[in-house]
């Protein structure tokens, strides 16, 4: 058996499924294309065990678009596409015990300190990704000459090889498994045949000629001097057997030409050597998972950002220092902000007004730990953090018109989601717990939740919008470890920092004057609406909607829409 350079576990495996993918190679050799079929199948079905479940956290850290803003691989500065679906199913299933993200974060750590191996690393997937795309989609070249396409593509697949063999063999981690399985593969049977096929196929003779040219420039005669065939070559037939083959075919009844025969055996080979195709194309996918990280990593510093390779002390709290968001990277520039839980089993209340960043936080926490627990950066200077058996993340519901209950009976519905899902190994981030209820029974509601995270102790963080409240359960905590952080604030601004305590007001009507949802801007606004509307026959004014860009702000001239678009922007940005 060949070993697999398996780069994503400490016990190499092939991840995927083996007779789908060898089933679609042999379409792509034939010269059929796939597209996005063969990328699906090269996704991994069986990676380390993990018990995270992808229908309580992809949703709300928008893992998507992190894999699509933050993780690209780029060679020679073009952007070479990644198989995405490869990486959510990575993503979507972080590994459980420390050993995989040793060995994970080791290989993170060779890329980052050898720019050689780095570099090599890079090519490599651009050798893989060259052969992965024959098979997906041949070239028009493949409709002209399917023979020469063949034997291209398995000229592609022996330099990889090759390749992996002669670079790869002074690597110190995991990447040190590229080349023993290259060498593995160069000393088969299987190799040696595809090697003889195409010296074969590149010098079946070596001819030399005498050529006399004229004082006028042209050729005036050219004379075969010698005819030195490739004997050596396991492929080659002396001419009279050629002969003889042919006569005895054409005796038979058998016409086969030169391409028929050739053809017959590249296919030959080629089904000798499937099976070490599929443990290189798998690899495609995990170097993709390193070198889009490292990508990441590039990205942040060039924009002052630091990003860490996360540890993980037994029985440490939660630290997390200069964390920031990397969904807010397309945006701009986020704000970095620490927090660190006094406990490992503490549960974290976090309190603030609109647009200050609690949201952002929590999905930054969400994302710091997903991506620590693969074995990837971190988008933070430092960060400590325990191994969770799966996030419960759960923000606002929004309105949608095929549910069954309503606000608070969805917010219900999701709280016993919570306690029928997770275990003391969880993490929990609960954006606005009880929203969707009035205060007085939102408190109960809470207290209840608080209560049974308690007995679980989890990794729980909460922001909530009930101060009173909060600073009631600062005063008199009803179970152990209960921190709380409040949003920093510079007069009514946000700093997007977070201090320990409660937050003294939500700056709600601050928040309202701003976006001039006040009584006297109202009744102005109401009063230009009157004055602009057309009248009905019978002299009332028409329900005609003012155009957007006479609604002004009457203090700062800002235009504001119902829709509280400013509003959204702001905290969309942040």
């Amino acid at each position: 058996m060949i070993p697999i350079p398996d780069l994503l576990h400490p016990e190499a495996r092939l991840a995927l499924d083996g007779k789908a993918l060898a089933e679609m190679l042999e379409v792509g050799f034939l010269g059929g294309a796939h597209g996005p079929t063969l990328d699906k199948t090269l996704a991994p079905p069986h990676l380390a065990p993990s018990s995270w479940q992808q229908e309580f956290f992809v949703k709300e850290l928008f893992l998507d678009e992190l894999i699509e803003d933050c993780l690209t691989v780029t060679i020679g500065g073009k952007k070479l596409p990644v198989n995405r679906v490869f990486l959510r199913q990575v993503l979507s299933q972080p590994p459980s015990d420390v050993e995989t993200i040793h060995f994970r974060q080791e290989i993170l750590r060779e890329l980052e300190t050898d720019p050689e191996i780095a570099a090599l690393a890079h090519e490599l997937y651009g050798l893989l990704f060259r052969l992965l795309s024959l098979f997906k989609a041949p070239h028009k070249g493949a409709k002209l000459d399917l023979t020469m396409f063949r034997i291209e593509l398995l000229e592609h697949a022996k330099d990889t090889v090759d390749f992996m063999a002669a670079k790869f063999g002074g690597a110190r981690s995991g990447l040190g498994r590229i080349a023993t399985a290259a060498e593995e593969i160069q000393g088969s049977r299987e190799y040696k045949h595809l090697a003889a096929l195409l010296d074969f196929d590149n010098q079946l003779a070596r001819l030399s000629f005498q050529l006399r040219v004229g004082a006028d420039g042209k050729i005036r005669n050219l004379e075969l001097k010698n005819v030195e065939e490739n004997v050596k070559n396991p492929f080659y037939r002396g001419p009279w057997k050629r002969l003889w083959d042919r006569f005895e075919l054409s005796r038979r009844g058998y016409e086969f030409s030169n391409r028929e025969l050739v053809n017959r055996v590249v296919q030959e080979v080629f089904t000798e050597i499937s099976d070490w195709l599929k443990p290189l194309l798998q690899m495609l996918g995990h170097l993709a998972f390193y070198l889009s990280s490292l990508s990441f990593r590039e990205r942040c510093l060039s924009q002052g950002l630091d990003v860490t390779l996360a540890t993980f002390p037994p029985n440490a709290p939660t630290e997390l220092r200069q964390l920031f968001n990397p969904l807010l990277l397309r945006q701009g520039l986020p704000v970095p902000c620490s927090l660190s839980a006094s406990s490992p089993d503490s549960i974290m209340v976090i309190t603030g007004p609109n647009s200050g960043g609690k949201t952002r936080l929590l999905q930054a926490i969400g994302l710091a730990q997903l991506l620590g627990q693969s074995g990837l950066y971190v988008p933070a200077a430092s960060a400590q953090m325990a191994i969770v058996d799966g996030i419960f993340a759960s923000s606002t519901e929004q309105t949608d018109a095929n549910q069954r209950e309503g606000r608070l009976g969805t917010e219900m519905v999701r709280i016993r989601t919570l306690f029928e899902s997770i275990g003391s190994r969880s993490m929990v981030l609960m954006d606005e717990l009880c929203s969707g209820t009035n205060p007085s029974e939102a408190v109960d509601i809470f207290l209840i939740v608080l209560e049974l995270l308690g007995r679980l102790n989890p990794v729980a963080i909460i922001t909530t919008h009930f101060l009173d409240f909060a600073r009631t359960l600062e005063g008199e905590p009803p179970v152990e470890h209960l921190d709380f952080l409040q949003v920093e604030m510079e007069g009514e601004r946000s700093t997007y920092q977070f201090a320990p305590g409660v937050a003294p007001t939500s700056l709600a009507s601050s928040t309202a004057k701003r976006l001039g949802v006040t009584l006297d801007k109202l009744a102005a606004l109401l009063e230009r609406r009157k004055r602009a509307m057309p009248l009905t026959p019978d002299g009332r004014p028409s329900a005609v909607r003012e155009p957007a860009a006479v609604r002004a702000n009457d203090e700062g001239g800002e235009q504001i829409d119902e829709r509280g678009d400013r509003e959204r922007h702001d905290q969309g940005t942040r």
